[in-house]
This record gives C-alpha cells, structure tokens and sequence, in this order.
C-alpha cells in the first residue's frame, strides 16, 4: 500500500544508490537500527539474579566528513564513533526484525553491535569505509 501512495504522489522511492550518491554528495542521512552496546549498555533482570543487555533501538546519522553519532530512539542515550572503523558481517538473525542485518563494529574505542535494515546495509558499509579496514 505505501508504494501505491508514493506512486500516486509522484515521490520516488529510496534506493542504496541514490542514498549513498546523496551522502557523497554532503547530505546528512538517518539509519535506524538496533544496538546493544553504542552508548553503554542497559541491563535488564532475566530472573535468578542474572542479568543481559537489552537490545535498543535508535538512529546513526551518517554526514561526509563527521562522525557517525548514534541517538537512542527513547532516553537519551547517544555516542559520538570515533575512526577509524572495521565493520564485519555478525551473520544471524535479529530478534523480531526479520529484514535486518547484524554488524559487529571495530573502532578504536572498542567493539559495538549494530543491526541495520537490510536495505540500508549497503550505505552503512560506504559510510564507515566499505568494511575492508580501516576509513
């Protein structure tokens, strides 16, 4: 249904070219996504007096020539990502969101969890040097 809408108003959808040729371009872009560790960890009680961090979700905002900055959806938690970056495919499946990938994001600061929509995976990878190494 929303890309009937779309078509009707003439608005184009989004595409990983088109994303990443407007963050070349100096655009600053939003990539919701799923963290567990970017900004600290949130513990929740499992029962037994164990306890595991909660998944959150949030935004990454992705601009040319700035750092990466991760915002929690709710709270305000947020983490400015320092260079220079590694991201590697974490493979598996992200708990009810089917249509998102897992990444394992090396800085020198540390390693963090992130989960992105598939679709948007493409540019996630551009942003932070394609994965190869280090940007």
């Amino acid at each position: 249904m929303p890309d009937l809408l779309l078509c009707w108003t003439w608005v184009r959808r989004r595409t990983p070219a088109r994303d990443i040729a407007d963050f070349d371009d100096g655009q600053p872009l939003r990539v919701v996504g799923f963290t567990q560790s970017i900004g600290g960890a949130v513990k929740v009680s499992v029962g037994k007096g164990k306890q595991v961090a909660r998944l959150r979700q949030g935004y990454l905002r992705l601009a040319a020539g700035e750092p990466p900055h991760w915002k929690d959806a709710r709270g305000d938690r947020s983490a400015t990502l320092q260079a220079p970056f590694r991201l590697k495919s974490a493979g598996g499946k992200v708990r009810l969101a089917p249509k998102f990938e897992r990444y394992e994001l090396v800085t020198d600061a540390g390693t963090y969890d992130l989960a992105v929509p598939k679709k948007d995976a493409e540019l996630v990878r551009h942003a932070f040097g394609g994965g190869a190494g280090p940007r």
